[in-house]
């Protein structure tokens, strides 16, 4: 009997019934495991399959059946974003420290991200996979407010004003987003490209331009200090209300702006038909965390997601280890 092939990779879109069939599988375990996202993401993916969009490979075991399935954005500046699942059978970390290699190896741009526990491994033997291959783990966690909750905003000082935003203040919040998000661990887990303004510049287009749902300019605001834009939120109907962005000068933190902002917001989104406004956090922002306790929200269940970024290429210091939600 000749030898079983080793693992190997190939094109997903030339076995689309197996992805579709991983798919589902994949669907399953994350509903099992509480993941409030998992029927829309799944959505999401199954479309893109049956249309050819979906960017991707099999991983075909020892007995060339399908063995995982992986999915990636498309290659920025810096690499890919990727996510993958290892079929029922197949979940060990040995096999997935096989498959990073093969990853590595396959040609295309290198990873510079990964995102979803995989069912079947503990948080603790997938970050030691991660972190052998130069990976920093995080935990991003969806937080809201609940019903009744209200934020009571601070006196602000005189040289502070409060705005709506509109789209022609894109530039002007690009501008301080590339200020708020420099040198920080969280650029690694949204950057494209190495020009950092380029980047901000696109992050603000997609979220004013529908591509985080639909833009809610009536529950996005600005804070001028002497008429300069130094404080900003932005709110997309992305799942319900959601505070995509909250960003703050570095010159100007610790004097109530975000609180102020934060309230200014989530009254508008309920005024909306929000009733529970969210955001997301990474876990190893301290001081993001505990400034959204204060002011009443909760952490949501099933709303946390574990990523892993290569802080490396990004010219990033090395994130903390990260925090459970």
């Amino acid at each position: 009997m000749p030898p079983s092939p080793p693992p190997y990779l190939v094109d997903a879109q030339q076995f689309p019934g197996e992805v579709l069939r991983l798919l589902a599988e994949r669907r399953d375990d994350l509903v099992a495991a509480g993941a409030s996202w998992a029927d829309v993401v799944s959505d999401q993916l199954r479309t893109q399959v049956r249309s050819g969009s979906f960017l991707g490979a099999i991983w075909r075991g020892p007995g060339d059946e399908a063995a995982a399935v992986i999915g990636w954005q498309g290659a920025g500046t810096f690499g890919r974003r990727g996510w993958l699942y290892l079929a029922r059978g197949h979940r060990s970390a040995g096999l997935l420290d096989r498959l990073l290699r093969e990853l590595d190896q396959d040609g295309r741009p290198p990873f510079v991200g990964w995102s979803g526990q995989i069912p079947g491994l503990g948080p603790d033997e997938t970050d030691a996979v991660y972190q052998r291959r130069g990976y920093t783990p995080a935990v991003r966690a969806e937080m809201h407010l609940p019903p009744g909750t209200v934020i009571s905003p601070r006196p602000l000082a005189p040289a502070f004003s409060t705005r709506p935003l509109s789209d022609r203040d894109e530039d002007a919040v690009a501008s301080l987003m590339e200020r708020v998000y420099h040198g920080e661990p969280e650029r690694a887990l949204f950057a494209t490209t190495v020009d950092e303004a380029e980047d901000a510049r696109t992050s603000v287009h997609d979220i004013v331009h529908g591509g985080i749902g639909k833009w809610l300019s009536e529950a996005s605001f600005g804070i001028d200090h002497d008429g300069v834009l130094s404080a900003y939120t932005l709110s997309n109907a992305h799942f319900g209300g959601l505070i995509t962005e909250l960003g703050v000068a570095p010159a100007f933190r610790r004097r109530g702006l975000a609180r102020a902002l934060l309230a200014r917001t989530t009254q508008s989104l309920r005024g909306l038909g929000f009733p529970e406004p969210r955001l997301m956090v990474t876990m190893w922002n301290d001081r993001a965390v505990g400034l959204y306790r204060r002011v009443g929200f909760e952490f949501t269940p099933g709303g946390a997601e574990r990523v892993w970024v290569d802080l490396r290429a990004f010219g990033l210091a090395r994130g903390r280890a990260p925090v459970e939600a």
